[in-house]
């Protein structure tokens, strides 16, 4: 989870080092308020519900024009293909930030960076609970630029860049541009900021670039669950291969897994060492890419989009090797990026 009056507080502890992320609220990060964890709460019981039961949760957690606004994408959803699983894709592998944490109006985002699909919700405080009365979906691009193209990739998809690193840019710069754009004064206007004040243009000509563009990825991780006739060889022994790699990494961890992956780095081997194998235990595919010879499979745990797995084989003759594994926390990774714009020491 990625929350903010920019980020609420987030503690990552790997290979014996603790990385702070610093919360720029006025609350001390270390004693948030009651209405401060209650809202954290209520987005995380939201999104566990969206998996879950779909229609279930839009009917308790929104209201009004929110409702409206979620049936509608669910129908952009439907006429794409994607049915209900676009919305478990599209939360599940979701991280999230968080503006106004503990004001009446709450701007919860969410950024899918495998489909590059942002998710706003405007969240206020009712006799009942706090519920969704505002909702959109965009395209990641309109996120982080006024004015921007829409291009057919997702971000971590383009260039020549090494996909995992692309990854975790791709979540670092949308949510710096989410806080930057939508702090909490910008929570009122935050539909003129993007320049979709018009909805039924803004529906009629790019919500069905970003209800494609989740099918597609959708479509692409098939490949994994279902075998297809006629398929090439190379597509199964891959499915064999990840499949593999899920059942270890759940039974002991990666101690067997970094025996293969000769390439991964030492500190990287150090920290995967140290995960437990029950959190890895839901592990499933969530993107890949494929090329001459070789591919790189991300994975992440149904339970939680904090951090992804990247697992990258070579094509050998009956099979895939597995080559180096990569473990990148996102919260991590933003204060990384934090500590370097400002000189100050990564780790404590």
């Amino acid at each position: 989870m990625l929350t903010s009056r920019t980020f609420w507080t987030t503690v990552f502890l790997a290979a014996s080092a603790t990385v702070y992320l610093p919360s720029l609220a006025p609350a001390d990060p270390l004693k948030p308020t009651l209405a401060e964890v209650n809202a954290v709460e209520d987005v995380l019981r939201f999104r566990t519900d969206m998996i879950a039961d779909p229609d279930k949760a839009i009917r308790a957690f929104t209201t009004g024009g929110g409702r409206t606004q979620f049936d509608t994408v669910a129908k952009e959803m439907a006429d794409a293909g994607s049915g209900k699983a676009g919305w478990r894709y599209l939360l599940g592998t979701s991280v999230f930030t968080i503006a106004g944490l503990d004001a009446k109006r709450t701007l919860v985002t969410f950024y899918n960076p495998w489909a590059d699909i942002t998710l706003f919700t405007v969240w206020e405080t009712q006799r009942a609970g706090r519920r969704i009365v505002e909702a959109e979906w965009l395209p990641g691009d309109m996120v982080r630029a006024e004015r921007a193209e829409i291009e057919p990739l997702p971000l971590w998809l383009r260039g020549r860049k090494y996909r995992p690193a692309a990854v975790a840019d791709a979540v670092v710069e949308t949510v710096k541009a989410i806080e930057t754009r939508f702090a909490e004064p910008q929570i009122a206007v935050w539909r003129e900021t993007l320049g979709i004040t018009d909805g039924r243009a803004y529906h009629r000509i790019v919500a069905p670039i970003v209800a494609h563009r989740l099918f597609e990825m959708q479509m692409r991780l098939k490949m994994f669950a279902i075998a297809t006739e006629g398929e090439e060889p190379q597509t199964n022994a891959l499915r064999v291969a990840v499949a593999g790699f899920i059942k270890k990494a759940g039974r002991e961890g990666f101690k067997l897994l970094l025996e293969e992956a000769r390439e991964t780095k030492a500190p990287m081997r150090a920290a995967l060492a140290r995960i437990n194998p029950y959190t890895m235990r839901t592990l499933a595919p969530v993107a890949y890419v494929a090329g001459e010879g070789h591919a790189t499979i991300f994975l992440q745990p149904a339970a939680t989009a904090d951090f992804m797995i990247s697992a990258r084989y070579a094509e050998r003759v009956g099979g895939y090797k597995l080559q180096q594994i990569e473990f990148v926390p996102y919260a991590a990774a933003y204060q990384a990026t934090q500590s370097q714009a400002s000189g100050a020491p990564l780790v404590k």
